[in-house]
């Protein structure tokens, strides 16, 4: 599984973040490690040196064998809470998208992408 971070001029990067954006990502997602072939996470921070509320925004690509691209957007307040919702929301668009391939009735069809706010 192949991971890359990437960040705007706004947010402090470094070796810390990419080993725990990579340590989450492997536990998080370690059920679909034999599906999920690149992960590409993107930290941005929204209003720079203006401080207001859910300025940072964490935005992540999956791309599975078999399936199309994934990628899933969260802004919170903190890089880690913006990270966190993201990571929720690709798990539902994962699992939406694998059961609509695998032809299987999911019970969250019905879900949709809610931006928190």
């Amino acid at each position: 599984m192949n991971i890359q971070v990437r960040h705007d001029n706004h947010i402090e990067g470094g070796a810390r973040l990419i080993e725990y954006v990579n340590q989450r990502l492997t536990q998080e997602f370690d059920r679909q490690h034999d599906r999920i072939t690149h992960f590409e996470v993107h930290f941005s921070d929204e209003n720079s040196a203006k401080h207001g509320d859910h300025e940072k925004k964490c935005m992540i690509e999956a791309r599975a064998g078999g399936l199309k691209p994934i990628a899933v957007t969260c802004k919170n307040d903190t890089i880690e809470q913006a990270f966190d919702g993201a990571i929720e929301k690709l798990h539902h668009a994962l699992e939406h998208q694998i059961a609509r391939n695998s032809g299987s009735k999911h019970n969250d069809l019905k879900h949709q992408e809610v931006e928190l706010d």
